[in-house]
């Protein structure tokens, strides 16, 4: 398997187990609660650009929509997006952009009442992209980083009636940033917050969910020890990333 994804997989097993133990659930007019899960088709608005002193042969600036799919549970969600971008007028290469994103929280109530909940999330964040250049050519084989990151923050849950459910998270991260193509590892800070409204049982079981998300994004990591001409900036990007969704909850 490759080293790259040995982060994310296993917090997606974290997540999994974490959110099946702490899951929030609503009656949605049910003598049972249940909770509630989504799958939505996501467009994603992305802006990543270098962020250095010294401009490198190569950048992997990427300004392009990207399109994917979103799956949420209470104390999880999981983001997949891709894109491409063609060469513009300065030269730059053709790019393709896959970014993935998992995060799982675990929940300390501040206040909570038949159908409110205020809670801090503990968050356990992980992140990949990769910005790539289609063709051949580039003076490096990609933009290629994974994040693991914590972060702690502010969230709600609103039972709004009996079949519609508001909720809302934000919160900063910090953590490790590492690039699997050569041997760098820095930093990374992230401003992340998500609102989805579910609608419940429209279609028998199922419902209509709605999101939005915004991440804010800085990869900090050092230039790798192979490549001693490089800049040592050259892994050095910001970022940030508009995502709005629409699936369905059941």
């Amino acid at each position: 398997m490759p080293r790259l994804l040995i982060a994310p997989l296993c917090l997606l097993v974290g997540g999994l187990m974490v959110s099946t133990a702490t899951a929030q659930r609503f009656s949605f007019n049910e003598e049972r609660p249940v909770s509630v899960q989504a799958i939505s088709f996501g467009y994603h608005l992305i802006d990543f650009e270098f962020d250095g002193d010294a401009e490198p042969l190569f950048a992997f600036d990427f300004n392009n929509p990207a399109y994917g799919i979103t799956y949420s549970r209470p104390s999880f969600l999981v983001t997949f997006g891709y894109g491409t971008q063609d060469a513009d007028s300065a030269g730059r290469e053709d790019l393709s952009l896959l970014d993935l994103t998992l995060t799982t929280w675990g929940d300390f109530i501040l206040t909570a009442s038949q159908r409110t909940r205020l809670f801090v999330p503990v968050v356990l964040f992980s992140n990949y992209r990769r910005v790539a250049p289609e063709g051949e050519g580039a003076s490096l084989d990609a933009f290629n980083v994974t994040v693991l990151g914590l972060g702690v923050g502010l969230g709600l849950s609103q039972q709004m009636s009996p079949t519609v459910l508001l909720e809302a998270r934000a919160h900063p991260t910090f953590g490790l940033a590492n690039s699997s193509f050569v041997d760098a590892i820095g930093s990374a800070r992230i401003l992340d917050a998500d609102v989805q409204i579910h609608f419940a049982r429209l279609f028998g079981k199922a419902g209509l969910s709605f999101g939005y998300s915004f991440k804010s994004q800085i990869w900090n990591v050092n230039a790798s020890n192979l490549f001693p001409d490089l800049t040592d900036d050259l892994f050095d990007y910001r970022g940030s990333q508009h995502l709005f969704r629409a699936g369905v909850n059941f």
